[in-house]
């Protein structure tokens, strides 16, 4: 009877171990081309400590295409006067703008449901998304 359980308890306590996490911020590997929908924003005044705000009002959205020079280019409303990216890793990318002549550096975190774009900011600011099915 004891070896019974102790049997049960070893398999059950795989099976907890093995099972995938669910949560929206950890929902596996993505890319961030695609249509996404504006959710959050930040636009912190210089504590650092501004949390996201829900956007309301009418649904905003950036559109990221790739373009045959390994390049890609921004559409849509969300975010204006942006119009070209190149990804330098796993959380940079180059965007180009039409205010600017140079490129700005942004950090970006994509998962298969979410993108956060962060550009350059001395207060801390950021923009937050879903993927649009």
């Amino acid at each position: 009877m004891k070896k019974i359980l102790m049997l049960l308890l070893a398999i059950s306590s795989l099976v907890y171990v093995s099972c995938k996490k669910t949560d929206r911020d950890n929902d596996g590997p993505g890319e961030v081309y695609g249509r996404w929908k504006l959710t959050e924003t930040r636009f912190d005044i210089g504590s650092g400590n501004t949390p996201y705000q829900k956007v309301s009002g009418q649904a905003k959205y950036l559109i990221l295409s790739k373009s045959a020079d390994n390049a890609g280019k921004f559409k849509g409303d969300a975010i204006l006067n942006l119009y070209s990216f190149r990804i330098l890793d796993s959380v940079r990318m180059e965007v180009f703008n039409y205010t600017y002549q140079m490129p700005s550096t942004y950090y970006y975190k994509v998962s298969a449901n979410t993108l956060e774009l962060n550009p350059p900011c001395i207060e801390g600011c950021g923009y937050r998304f879903v993927r649009e099915k």
